[in-house]
């Protein structure tokens, strides 16, 4: 299963960042990475901005907590106060969206849910529903897995009036089983910005 496309990349600066739930795993070399860039002028009203995203992998559930730690990171020039590596998408534990996130969501197995992968119990709350006819369900053979949708919002500083936005998400490991990501619903924010992202219902 997969393919090779036979090119490597590099890991963004401050990457990897290793998932705390996958103790002693080192994710492995980047391939295949693929980036969208868009360079923005800040209204003069917007406090932040949002957007949707849906993280899919097929790296789930034979390669949880193993090297084949595939990452979905979005970056921000200038970084968001705080930030040390200008990274926006988060999960509740406060790490990149990966192969090892914990929002992990719709996934399916075998007399489950719950299922195991990787140690690592998962509820997947969401189902297989939107794993469906994406490549990533059931007719791939067994069903894989995807976060559900998901809405980040960053907050910016009021000095703010250009920011280039880096959308990224790179194979490690292998260049073999791929993860996709989605991206919709980009939005500037009026009023208080809560900086995190949360699961949504599209």
């Amino acid at each position: 299963g997969g393919f090779n496309k036979d090119y490597m990349s590099g890991h963004p600066a401050g990457f990897p960042v290793e998932s705390p739930s996958c103790p002693g795993v080192i994710t492995g070399a980047p391939h295949d990475g693929i980036a969208l860039e868009v360079t923005l002028q800040v209204p003069s009203w917007a406090k932040g901005y949002s957007f949707d995203s849906n993280f899919y992998t097929f790296e789930w559930p034979q390669y949880i907590c193993s090297q084949y730690n595939d990452f979905y990171v979005v970056i921000q020039s200038p970084f968001p106060a705080g930030s040390t590596n200008g990274n926006v998408v988060f999960d509740p534990l406060g790490n990149p969206i990966s192969v090892n996130t914990t929002f992990i969501g719709a996934c399916g197995c075998a007399g489950g849910p719950p299922c195991m992968a990787g140690g690592i119990n998962f509820d997947c709350p969401l189902g297989t529903g939107i794993l469906a006819g994406t490549g990533f369900g059931a007719e791939s053979g067994s069903d894989h897995a995807a976060t559900g949708w998901l809405r980040t919002s960053v907050p910016l500083q009021e000095s703010t009036d250009q920011i280039t936005i880096r959308f990224t998400i790179y194979d490690s490991g292998d260049g073999i089983l791929d993860s996709t990501v989605l991206i919709d619903k980009f939005q500037w924010l009026t009023g208080v910005v809560s900086g995190k992202t949360e699961l949504v219902s599209q």
